[in-house]
């Protein structure tokens, strides 16, 4: 009795795994695929400032707008007197930086990665007046 049981065990294991394979009902048309790079969405920043002065922003080192208004605390993505780059291509990696209109200030080139629908820096001027970028 013990061989004839010793000798069914993997058939019957086996058995068991088809019929295991057999049951998913899963949908697949309800996964999301719109990941990076796919065309589907779009992956952005937008930049902003609470200073009162016009800033030119620039993303590889090309100029793409002037933030012209100000914000106390983050605003919408796309708001007006914001500078809103998007792209379809997500997870790519951009530099931004900055420089008032004067002339008289200039944020250094910091690079992210566009991972999100929206980022958000803000382009801060410290206290002893040297400038910052916050990213979230």
């Amino acid at each position: 009795m013990k061989a004839k049981l010793a000798k069914s065990l993997p058939l019957l294991m086996l058995a068991l795994i088809v019929v295991g394979c057999g049951n998913y009902s899963g949908n697949y048309t309800s996964l999301d695929y719109s990941g990076y790079g796919n065309g589907a969405r779009k992956f952005g920043v937008t930049v902003w400032t609470n200073s009162e002065s016009a800033i030119n922003v620039y993303v590889n080192g090309q100029q793409v707008g002037v933030v012209s208004k100000k914000y106390d605390q983050a605003p919408e993505c796309g708001s007006p007197g914001c500078v809103y780059y998007d792209t379809e291509d997500g997870g790519i990696k951009i530099t931004i930086s900055g420089e008032s209109a004067d002339g008289k200030i200039k944020w250094a080139e910091q690079s992210l990665r566009l991972n999100r629908t929206c980022r958000k820096v803000e382009l801060v001027q410290n206290p002893d007046g040297s400038p910052a970028m916050l990213m979230n």
